[in-house]
């Protein structure tokens, strides 16, 4: 498949060499004087209002694009003083657009001066953007701070959430910008080169090349920048040292010309700094605040997961991206190598729900030291080949190794006073892991406007290989008893999934569309575990066949279709039904050979409605059905005995699990006041919940008449269950403050959730419902005093269907102020602190604590670009981390290890090179 893909790319490559370049152009003149005006911004934008290029005039006004490979886009152009032009073109004949007149803005055109509010942003469409000059903040910021102080947006730790939606992608000038790593981009973009920030829910692949708008959206942000700053060198280099011999040193260069962008980055540091980021001591935080839900499939993929406790990182990464063939194609690429050595110290206190007036605890406490290396390679290459061929390639590569040693004591007890039995294990190994995606898109356009066939082929080429020593002992309190197991394993997985699909759009009108679409895709895994534990009084180690296994599963599935698509300027509107035949065929072939076949057939529906209400507002409606297949794991009936007093199997009887989700969501932005609404509502309901079934011994108990489970133990293994949905909503509301020269926000989200799951084999139901007040103001004073405030609440009730005696209510309230004060020329303090409350979580987790950061320092020179500041973290030497997690069957809650108060003292160089040669080009 591989060599296929290759020779299907190169035999484009050719082809492309045959092919002219076209282009469109223009002129920008004022249109009472006639006079040309340079330094113009010009934007082409998709009928979705996405940033297809951006561009500025030459010094006699003119500009030139690439022609775009869509029919129809929008022209627009801004300058400042004039009002802004918008132009519509569809099926453009003429390579030249001629001269485009721009008028002078009214308000503007009076010889005294006028005073006003920077319009804070507009809605076009799904895209939401700001001013960035509407928005102040410190001196040498970056993109993350600015974003901050925008309405509706909120950052909590790597992940970005805009009007409660995780942003998933960052583009400069719509290109992309370090892959799918947002936080990462977002700290490396000075506030100073940025024009514009936009928010937009960005098409897929398919639907950028088609034009055929399916539905399929993620989260992005676009920086526009500065025209002056389209070439240059930007960046900062940063070192500290403190006591307890912490210290940190990291370096971003960014180096623009053009559209070719390369950016370097290095970072070393004991302070828990995992990645780059703008604020590089940070990382000396613990967890803000508690988390309520858990469970379910929580988390975002497109970001690094950080390890909790304490970590030392080095790390490097190289991004460049480049545009070739005179502009046809499009190459992004980045590199990131991160070695880690965590250090974890975590105590775990968990309460079954057992359907009795009973208790059942878990106790543990966790130390774990592990050292890991991991390399990531991302590519991407977008080729305009003709104006009819074009094709978007994207490799992926990942490569990590790591060694562990993990020590755990934990006991099961009737109540406080009365445990049940308790074990201590130590585990020490090692593993590496291997993954290779590679997507391919071609699309071809027919003479016929709007007949476009396009084609994708998608690979997933995983392997995972692990060897691991276990050696544990387990005491029973009631006999007084002591049982010990020294055991060897050797587990490696291999798994290799592919999919193809085509597409085939056909007009049916000026503004409407017809899809018929085919796909097939198969996951082919194999497992394979081999566990051999030592004979009592011997050396010699004997492979236990009950807990051994090899295992081979495929998973083929089919689907076929029809979409249709229609828009206007107020509609949007996608819907389809497919029809999806999926077959499971799973293999154990040993210890004894068993095959399971099933034969899965779903009608899978879909409708998107977007409606542009107003000029300010734009309401979108999505409804989607999905069906999850159990993974290799869950279907492998083998024993997971690593912790001998929570043991695992997989279920062979698993089948798939069918999902409805509904979601709505109100934007609205009034430039002339500044004030923004943002509102969604979202729910699901699945069908087949693959939950979980956990027994709880009453005594010593016999698993599958081979494994041992001692009494008060637990037997964890996936089932089917019917009653689960969920649902949730978030409002903004923010506005100007004028007395405080600042902006205000006023949020809140509402989730509630009902999960169903078995413990004893008898069927509990958890609600638990959530509300999150919250309330954010951000200044707007100057460059020399900053300040953002914020609280966010969150009140927690569960409750359990089969005892209430474990119904909980409780509450937890994080505070932020962020401050900064700039005086004496280039004197300055600053300081952060984090105010939370936790009630409700029981003894030992209910607390308040007040985290503090304090820093003075000077900016030196007339720039201000050489910084030294002193700095103590955990002033009050009150940091910890507390979270809460509530799942089907038990709530837990976590305390883990952070740093704690330190000093440090820290040198900054803000390098900023923009112009030369490259301005005056």
């Amino acid at each position: 498949m591989l060599k296929n893909t290759f020779l299907l790319l190169g035999f484009l490559l050719i082809l492309s060499s045959n092919s002219i370049a076209q282009s469109i152009s223009g002129r920008v003149v004022d249109k009472n004087t006639k006079e040309t005006l340079p330094g113009a911004y010009v934007f082409i934008k998709s009928e979705f209002n996405e940033t297809i290029a951006s561009t500025f005039t030459d010094g006699n006004g003119v500009f030139s694009f690439k022609k775009p490979t869509i029919n129809t886009f929008n022209i627009e152009v801004t300058f400042v003083g004039y009002t802004k032009f918008t132009k519509k073109i569809e099926r453009l004949e003429n390579n030249n657009l001629g001269d485009i007149e721009i008028s002078e803005d009214g308000e503007l055109l009076e010889t005294f001066e006028i005073k006003a509010q920077i319009l804070t942003g507009e809605v076009k469409g799904d895209t939401v953007a700001f001013n960035a000059n509407a928005f102040k903040t410190r001196p040498q910021a970056n993109a993350d701070e600015l974003i901050r102080k925008m309405p509706g947006v909120v950052m909590r730790g790597g992940t970005i959430e805009v009007q409660g939606e995780v942003v998933g992608r960052v583009l400069v000038d719509g290109e992309p910008f370090f892959g799918d790593n947002p936080a990462m981009a977002m700290a490396n973009l000075p506030v100073e080169i940025i024009d514009k920030i936009e928010f937009l829910d960005q098409r897929s692949d398919q639907a950028v090349l088609t034009g055929f708008d399916d539905g399929n959206t993620i989260k992005t942000i676009n920086i526009i920048t500065k025209k002056e700053v389209k070439s240059g060198m930007f960046g900062r280099l940063s070192g500290g040292y403190g006591t307890d011999n912490n210290y940190i040193g990291s370096g971003a260069l960014n180096f623009f010309n053009g559209t070719r962008r390369t950016t370097v980055l290095g970072l070393t540091n004991n302070i828990n700094q995992q990645n780059f980021s703008s604020d590089d001591l940070s990382g000396a935080f613990g967890e803000e605040g508690g988390q309520a839900g858990g469970g379910g499939r929580g988390g975002n993929p497109l970001q690094t997961w950080e390890r909790p406790g304490i970590t030392v990182t080095n790390a490097l990464g190289v991004n460049f991206s480049d545009k070739f063939d005179e502009g046809k194609a499009k190459f992004t690429g980045s590199y990131f190598f991160n070695d880690n050595r965590n250090t974890l110290n975590r105590i775990s206190s968990r309460t079954y729900i057992l359907p009795s007036d009973s208790l059942q605890l878990y106790d543990q406490e966790t130390n774990n030291i592990s050292n890991s290396r991991r390399h990531r390679l991302d590519m991407r290459l977008d080729y305009d080949i003709t104006d009819r061929h074009a094709i978007i390639w994207r490799p992926r590569f990942n490569y990590q190794e790591r060694d562990y040693i993990n020590t755990t004591v934990a006991q099961n007890l009737f109540d406080r006073q009365n445990p049940i039995n308790e074990i201590v294990n130590t585990t020490s190994g090692s593993s590496n892991w291997f993954s290779f995606d590679n997507d391919f898109t071609y699309r071809y356009k027919f003479a016929k406007p709007g007949r476009v066939l396009s084609t994708s082929a998608t690979t997933r080429l995983n392997s995972s290989d692990r060897e691991s020593r276990l050696t544990s002992v387990n005491r029973d309190f009631s006999t007084n008893q002591i049982d010990s197991l020294i055991q060897n394993t050797i587990f490696n997985s291999n798994n290799f999934n592919y999919r193809v699909r085509f597409d085939y759009n056909e007009p049916i009108s000026e503004k409407s569309q017809l899809r018929l679409q085919y796909s097939i895709g198969n996951d082919i895994g194999r497992t394979e575990q081999d566990v051999r534990q030592r004979e009592a009084e011997s050396m010699n180690f004997q492979l236990d066949s009950t807990l051994s296994n090899t295992f081979e599963n495929t998973y083929l599935q089919q689907r076929s279709g029809i979409g249709y698509r229609f828009n206007n300027e107020k509609f949007r509107i996608f819907t389809s039904v497919d029809y999806e035949v999926s077959n499971l065929d799973s293999d154990r072939i040993f210890p004894g050979f068993e095959n399971t076949q099933r034969t899965f057939k779903n009608i899978i529906p879909r409708a998107v409605i977007n409606f542009n209400a107003s000029e300010k507002t734009n309401i979108r409606l999505d409804y989607r059905t999905r069906t999850d297949a159990p993974s290799i794991r869950q279907l492998q009936e083998v024993i997971d005995n690593r912790n001998p007093i929570q043991i695992f199997s997989g279920n062979a009887d698993l089948v798939q699990e069918y999902e409805h989700r509904l979601f709505a969501r109100l934007r609205k932005i009034d430039t002339e006041s500044s004030r923004s609404f943002f509102m969604f509502v979202s729910g699901s309901t699945r069908n087949n919940y693959l939950g979980n079934s956990t027994l709880v011994a009453a005594r010593d108990t016999l698993i599958d008449g081979e494994v041992l489970l001692r009494q008060g133990g637990q037997f964890n293994k996936p089932v089917n269950l019917d009653g689960y949905w969920d649902a949730r909503t978030y409002m903004s509301f923010g506005f100007p403050l004028s007395a405080l020269k600042s902006n205000i926000n006023i949020s809140t989200r509402v989730n509630y959730s009902n999960r169903p799951g078995l413990i004893n084999d008898q069927l509990n139901i958890n609600k638990n419902f959530a509300v999150g007040p919250g309330v954010g103001i951000s200044s707007n004073i100057s460059e020399r005093v900053d300040f953002n405030l914020s609280t966010e609440g969150s009140f927690n009730t569960i409750r359990s269907s089969i005892q209430t005696s474990l119904n909980n209510n409780f509450y937890t309230q994080n505070t932020r102020l962020d401050l900064y004060w700039q005086f004496l020329g280039g004197l300055f303090i600053s300081s952060n602190m984090n105010h939370m409350v936790f009630q409700g979580l029981g003894d030992g987790f209910d607390r308040t604590i007040m985290l503090m950061n304090a820093d003075i320092g000077y900016r030196f020179g007339a720039k201000e670009q050489l910084e030294a500041k002193l700095t103590i973290f955990d002033l009050l030497n009150q940091n910890t981390a507390i979270s809460r997690d509530v799942t089907d069957v038990f709530i837990q809650d976590q305390r883990t290890n952070v740093l704690t108060r330190f000093v440090m003292l820290s040198v900054t160089y803000n390098l900023r090179s923009f112009g030369g040669k490259n301005r005056a080009e």
